[in-house]
């Protein structure tokens, strides 16, 4: 039997719900006529809609993608070198001489990174021995590894500026022990950058499960009295943090909870204008 066409199916199918209530007769024959020119009518109208169009009306169900959005990375590090510390002339197992705390803390290598780290004890907090007077316009970059079995088992990790460079104490925030400007970093929960200066208490979202044992980059711009801070090339902080300090302090504190052994480690500092 020859296939019929498209159009005859459609219509076809179509006489026999008609048939039951309409007799054959003159009127039957001219309606089925008009039912027939609407529905080529609307074949050749579908025909010609675009691929896509037709795609869509058939299925509502297929979601537009997910717009993908790139917010570029603005960090530009300053080109002179103020400071730099990859602990290389620090026997292992040291306190490096360049950096001091309320704590302990020993220089570290570590199998699958390159270079040695400063292992940071817990509730200690690090200053530099001998800080730069610092311009008005500066970074700072340096590595974290949240060396443990989950991210979550490393507590709150502060790091920031302070108005002295006192480790006569643990620096926590931006409100206790000269804190002025401090991120806080959360991978159990509330991730926060603060300003005790300005008010200001702005809280983010960070990802921190796959920097279990991944070097984590840290980039913080300053200028005048705004910071703005990078966790690799994620902007978690870019607002006033500062009111005309000219003392700023740069500080970090390992946790004060590191669970199953959990550790911290700190490396290649610089700071540069």
């Amino acid at each position: 039997m020859p296939k019929l066409p498209a159009r005859s199916i459609i219509v076809f199918a179509l006489i026999p719900a008609m048939a039951i209530s309409t007799p054959a007769s003159a009127q039957f024959r001219g309606l089925l006529g008009n039912l027939q020119d609407r529905v080529e009518r609307e074949i050749d109208r579908r025909a010609q809609q675009p691929q896509e169009v037709r795609t869509s009306q058939a299925g509502e169900s297929a979601a537009n993608p997910r717009l993908r959005i790139n917010e570029g990375f603005t960090f530009v590090p300053g080109a002179t070198t103020l400071v730099e510390d990859d602990f290389a002339e620090t026997p292992l197992g040291a306190m490096p001489a360049s950096w001091k705390t309320n704590g302990s803390g020993s220089v570290v290598s570590v199998d699958g990174l390159d270079g040695r780290w400063l292992s940071l004890q817990s509730f200690a907090t690090y200053k530099l021995t001998q800080p730069p007077e610092l311009p008005n316009n500066f970074t700072i970059e340096f590595d974290l590894v949240l060396a443990a079995d989950s991210s979550r088992d490393v507590g709150s990790l502060p790091f920031g500026f302070t108005a002295d460079n006192s480790v006569r104490s643990y620096v926590q925030d931006a409100h206790n022990d000269g804190g002025i400007a401090v991120a806080t970093l959360g991978p159990r929960g509330s991730s926060t950058v603060s300003s005790s200066a300005t008010d200001y208490y702005h809280s983010f979202d960070f990802d921190y499960r796959p920097y279990a044992n991944r070097v984590l980059h840290v980039s913080i711009a300053v200028e005048g009295d705004t910071m703005k801070v990078f966790l690799d090339k994620t902007k978690i902080g870019d607002s006033q943090l500062f009111r005309s300090n000219p003392a700023k302090y740069f500080f970090i504190s390992a946790p004060i909870n590191m669970d199953n052994g959990a550790n911290v480690l700190f490396g290649n500092f610089r700071i540069a204008s």
